[in-house]
C-alpha cells in the first residue's frame, strides 16, 4: 500500500484500527536490485544504507515514530550549474510549523500535515537554505543546508576508539569529506585510500552506493553523497594500530588521534 515511506504509513497510520504494515527494508542489502537492471547491484529501498547511513526516509519514520522532536532538511545545497532551477526542497518533521529560508529572506511557514511532510519549490542560488521548527508558536529546532566548495580534507569518525584484542572484535569509520570550512562535501566522490599501520587488519569498505562496482575488501573507496566506510579489525593480544589516508600532497590523515 503505497510507493514510499509517506504513501502506505499515512494509510495504516491513520487508522487506529489497523495493526500496522510492514516496512519492506530496515538496511539496503546485497542482490535484488528491482526495479534496476545492471550496473546495480543491491537493493535501494531501505532505510538506511549498505553501510548503514541513514537516508531522508530515515527522518520521515523517525518524526512519526518517535515522540523525540524531529527536522530534517533536504537535499544538500551544492547545485553548481543549475542556478535559477527550481530545486524540490522538503523537511520530515513532527512539529507544529517550519518556515523556510534562503540566503536569509523567508518563503513562508506551512503547517505540518498529520503523517505527511512540507515542501517548497525553490530557485536555486548559491548560499544557505535553513528551516525553523516550532512547536506551540516557539521554534524548537533549525537547519541549515549550505553551498559547500571543494574537497580539501578527510575526517575519519570511529564509532570506538578501543577494541578488545581477541583478533574478532572491530571498528566501524565513517568517511567525510570536508571543505576548507570544515564543512561535509554531500557532492564528493573522491576515491581514497587507506594504510593500516600496526598490528589490525582492514577487512572491508563500503560507500552505500547501489551501482558501485568497486571491491569491497581492496584498501581503497570511492565516496558516496561525500561519505564512504572502513572495517579493521583488532590483533589478537594488545596493541595500537592507526588507519591512515594518504593524500596526494603528502598529507595524512590518521584514527586515532589528532590528524
Amino acid at each position: 500500500m503505497g510507493r514510499n515511506a509517506g504513501g502506505w504509513w499515512k494509510f495504516y497510520g491513520s487508522r487506529d484500527w489497523e495493526a500496522g504494515g510492514f516496512a519492506w527494508t530496515g538496511f539496503d542489502y546485497r542482490g535484488e536490485p528491482t526495479p534496476y537492471g545492471w550496473p546495480s547491484i543491491n537493493s535501494q529501498f531501505g532505510i538506511i544504507d549498505m553501510c548503514g547511513f541513514p537516508k531522508d526516509y530515515f527522518y520521515y519514520y523517525k518524526a512519526w515514530w518517535t515522540k523525540e522532536p524531529v527536522l530534517h532538511l533536504f537535499p544538500h545545497w551544492d547545485w553548481h550549474g543549475r542556478e535559477g532551477d527550481e530545486i524540490p526542497v522538503w523537511v520530515h518533521s513532527n512539529l507544529d510549523e517550519v518556515e523556510l529560508f534562503v540566503n536569509g529572506e523567508s518563503l513562508g511557514s506551512q503547517k505540518v500535515p498529520h503523517l505527511g511532510h512540507v515542501e517548497w519549490k525553490v530557485k536555486y542560488e548559491p548560499g544557505f537554505i535553513e528551516a525553523r521548527g516550532s512547536k506551540d508558536g516557539k521554534v524548537v529546532l533549525t537547519e541549515k543546508r549550505e553551498t559547500t566548495g571543494p574537497t580539501v580534507a578527510i575526517r575519519l569518525t570511529a564509532d570506538r576508539t578501543e577494541i578488545d584484542a581477541d583478533g574478532a572484535d572491530v571498528a566501524i569509520l565513517k568517511v567525510e569529506a570536508l571543505d576548507k570550512e570544515g564543512r561535509p562535501v554531500p557532492t564528493a566522490g573522491n576515491l581514497i585510500g587507506f594504510k593500516v599501520i600496526g598490528a589490525g587488519s582492514l577487512i572491508g569498505v563500503g560507500n552505500g552506493d547501489p551501482n558501485c562496482q568497486e571491491s569491497d575488501k581492496e584498501p581503497k573507496r570511492s565516496l558516496f553523497n561525500g561519505l564512504a566506510q572502513v572495517i579493521v579489525q583488532s590483533p589478537s593480544g594488545p596493541a595500537r594500530f592507526i588507519l591512515k589516508r594518504q593524500r596526494k600532497a603528502g598529507m595524512v590523515r590518521s584514527w586515532p588521534g589528532p590528524s
